[in-house]
């Protein structure tokens, strides 16, 4: 057995899990919950012996790992990737990871089957002059692994967003925001940034009292026709908001193909309100952003004493047994992993070659129903947000 999640007090001693105390008593709620033969003994560091989880018979998945984006053809990966700091100083850009750590990293996960990117049109805008946006790094990338590479299965997917807000010309450049024509506008400006001549989705980034549904709907509508889009979504849009959406574009044949929203382990309002319902009675795609809850759903929270990574730790030891029994994986592509099993479309963050290699082993596996429903019970129990 090989070394895992030392920084618990979880190691190899004869092929069996040795743990601390802490970290067994607080999975013996979910271990009782398994038929008796699903459970393994281990042993305490001072000898004292308790039940934890071994998985058996394992949920079998397909090893390409796609599906399609919506009512849409097109095929996209399990796990996508968010672009949000790419270029963006703020989160160490050119200090602490750079756009050759992107670029790696970006390789890297496309070779190895992940191949939905998303981006927006404010995503790093203070790069935008210096050609190092989250847009434009993303059209690099796409100049040094061409779209039609490898199987077309594995093609790069690529969507944006259109920022809503009339003044975001301050940020992004262009003129005042104001009607439905602003987001062509705004549509080809982010096209001729990445160098592309459509997107594969296009998404409103938000609504805004300035633009009513039917004429953002109307825009998409456009987008779609002129063929500057092959799909279209939207994002933080409620239950309600979402249905008229998708009922609006419906009129004119056009698909509603995501809606992507804040969705984790420990953001539970998609599954509290019935939306993630909804996207699948309708076959929209549920986006899941801040899948780790910025970064309290990993390994890295064991450390830390701020009050909500203090207050999660139950369900990271919980989640850090299920881990261990699925051959060594991390509370965050534990994380990342329950998303796919409820049918979202989980897009992390990544900065790093690293990091692209750890989300890598998000796919290929599966959580059991039990274990899904004993880390909701957990996270419901802790009373956690």
């Amino acid at each position: 057995m090989s070394t895992v999640f030392s920084s618990v007090g979880i190691f190899s001693v004869a092929g069996e899990l040795t743990c601390s105390r802490s970290f067994v008593d607080l999975d013996l709620s979910f271990n009782h919950q398994l038929p008796r033969w699903a459970r393994k003994k281990t042993r305490h560091q001072d000898g004292e012996r308790c039940s934890t989880l071994v998985v058996t018979n394992a949920a079998q998945v397909s090893s390409s790992e796609l599906m399609n984006l919506g009512r849409t053809s097109l095929k996209i990966s399990k796990l996508g990737i968010g672009t949000l700091q790419w270029g963006d100083p703020g989160t160490g850009f050119g200090k602490s990871y750079g756009e050759e750590d992107l670029a790696k990293a970006y390789d890297i996960l496309i070779q190895g089957g992940v191949n939905f990117f998303d981006t927006a049109e404010v995503y790093g805008y203070q790069g935008i002059q210096s050609g190092t946006s989250s847009e434009q790094l993303i059209g690099k990338f796409l100049k040094q692994t061409p779209r039609t590479s490898g199987t077309p299965a594995l093609s790069p997917v690529i969507a944006s967003k259109f920022f809503t807000i009339p003044w975001s010309n301050f940020l992004v450049g262009g003129g005042f925001r104001l009607g439905r024509k602003s987001l062509l506008s705004a549509l080809k400006a982010s096209l001729k940034r990445t160098g592309l001549e459509q997107f594969d989705l296009y998404q409103i980034h938000f609504p805004f009292p300035t633009f009513s549904n039917s004429a953002l709907m109307e825009s998409l509508k456009e987008a779609v026709e002129l063929g500057l889009t092959k799909a279209v979504g939207v994002s933080n849009y409620s239950k309600d908001q979402m249905e008229q959406a998708d009922d609006l574009l419906a009129k004119n044949g056009v698909p509603l193909a995501s809606n992507q929203v804040q969705f984790s382990l420990l953001c539970q309002k998609p599954l509290e309100n019935g939306l993630l319902r909804t996207c699948k009675e309708r076959n929209i795609t549920l986006i899941a952003y801040s899948p780790l809850a910025s970064g309290v759903l990993s390994d890295k929270s064991f450390s830390k004493t701020d009050s909500r990574s203090v207050q999660a730790k139950p369900l990271l030891e919980m989640m850090c047994t299920i881990g261990t029994n699925h051959g060594g994986k991390s509370v965050s592509q534990v994380a990342l992993n329950y998303l796919i099993c409820k049918g979202a479309l989980p897009i992390p963050g990544c900065k790093t070659p690293e990091i692209a290699k750890s989300h890598l082993q998000v796919l290929g596996w599966r959580l059991e129903d039990a274990e899904v429903a004993a880390l909701e019970q957990r996270k419901r129990d802790l009373k956690l947000n």
